[in-house]
């Protein structure tokens, strides 16, 4: 139940009109330092992983070879069970069940991510220290005081060149879309030429890398690999 809100008065309304613009948060993208805010970085990393359990799921639930396979189910359930239309309450039931029991299984199929989103949100994933000579930096955008954008670079480096790897690059879901996510890999371009690394270019296995499903299954993720590595790219050639 929504409550009723009294009309504004003129008053009120002038007021709203002439409200000054700077009123409306900021958005800044940066390299953080600060302890807190590279805590709310790394679980906006971990969450992302986490999401993609949504869209393996998604993967499984609308591949022919699944719909194929419920609809199977469903006509041997109905050739087993139908005699007449009374029967058709229990072949309803019982083939609801059958999908419910095959949810069940997508969900089990799909628990990796949450299990790899777990690892990603260890503190061991984020120090990374694998390297003494490899130097990580955190930037987050900012929309206010709400940080909704986090990318984790570090520098690894091969001979007497250091490169720019790209451990993780996550937007928070509602701002996806709107060019947070490419003003992050801008600032990451930046940074990289500032320190006079190369690239960057993403890690072979960054945050979100990781397939926990049959190959088949993975395509909205690998043309959503193709796509971030494009867009990096893209990028790295116009600076």
């Amino acid at each position: 139940m929504s409550e009723q809100l009294p009309s504004p008065s003129a008053t009120d309304s002038k007021d709203l009109t002439t409200e000054p613009t700077n009123s409306i948060p900021e958005l800044s993208t940066y390299v953080t330092t600060d302890a807190d805010e590279i805590l709310s970085a790394h679980r906006l990393v971990a969450d992302s992983v986490a999401q993609q359990r949504q869209l393996a799921a998604r993967a499984i639930i609308f591949h022919p070879i699944w719909l194929g396979a419920m609809v199977a189910v469903i006509a041997v359930v109905y050739k087993m069970l139908y005699h007449d239309s009374s029967d058709l309450p229990l072949i309803a039931t019982t083939g609801a069940g059958c999908v419910m029991a095959g949810l069940t299984v997508v969900r089990v199929f799909t628990g990796g991510y949450i299990e790899h989103a777990e690892h990603v949100g260890t503190r061991a994933w984020l120090e990374d220290e694998d390297g003494e000579d490899q130097v990580q930096e955190i930037l987050v955008t900012k929309f206010g005081e709400q940080i909704i954008g986090a990318l984790i670079v570090k520098g690894v480096r091969e001979g007497r060149k250091v490169h720019g790897v790209i451990r993780a690059w996550t937007v928070r879901q509602k701002y996806r879309g709107k060019g947070v996510g490419s003003g992050l890999l801008e600032e990451a371009i930046q940074l990289c030429q500032k320190r006079r690394w190369k690239g960057p270019e993403f890690d072979e296995e960054h945050a979100n890398a990781k397939r926990v499903l049959p190959t088949l299954f993975n395509g909205p993720f690998e043309r959503r690999e193709r796509r971030a590595r494009g867009a990096l790219e893209k990028l790295v050639k116009k600076k």
